[in-house]
């Protein structure tokens, strides 16, 4: 259901990434082989690179492909998490569904923990912008008004506010 917060949410997500495109990132069928053979590095995979993917556009990354895919989520380098997570965001608020491995990895990667994970995660954050940041951090704030969230991932998406994003939420109340 569109509601104006959700309109607000959406287009403050396409504002922030808009013309981000895939550059040299790993498009998700490369890291869909990072995940099934962890042992290969991106280097033996380039004949995977962007073939049949769109790596210009992220808004042309339909739901099918990224549900597709969405195991190999955790293994998106930083362009690449820059790329796909704005799709991602967008294919919560549409079709959310909890038991997805598209939604636990999305949430997933949004929610740094504390400890061996956090230099990862810092990594993966390294080529947002500031605007991308506040977008991320008001989809987090917004996401249990917009959508009936399991209680589990209530608990990430507070925590995940908590932990880092919630930081970002002035610099988005400030623009």
């Amino acid at each position: 259901m569109e509601t104006p917060l959700r309109a607000t949410v959406e287009n403050e997500i396409r504002r922030a990434f808009r013309g981000i495109t895939l550059g040299r990132g790993m498009s998700l069928r490369q890291a869909q082989l990072a995940d099934r053979h962890q042992q290969l590095s991106g280097d033996a995979l380039p004949h995977l690179h962007r073939r049949a993917e769109f790596a210009d556009d992220w808004t042309k990354v339909g739901f099918d492909e990224i549900e597709g895919h969405d195991i190999a989520i955790a293994h998106l380098d930083a362009p690449a998490f820059r790329y796909y997570i704005p799709a991602l965001m967008l294919s919560i608020l549409d079709r959310y569904d909890p038991s997805s491995m598209r939604v636990i990895g999305t949430l997933g990667g949004l929610y740094p923990k504390k400890g061996d994970e956090w230099q990862y995660h810092m990594h993966r954050y390294s080529l947002l912008s500031p605007a991308q940041m506040a977008a991320i951090a008001r989809f987090l704030a917004e996401l249990p008004k917009l959508v009936q969230l399991d209680p589990e991932d209530q608990k990430i998406t507070e925590r995940a506010l908590r932990n880092y994003w919630g930081q970002y939420l002035q610099t988005s109340a400030a623009e």
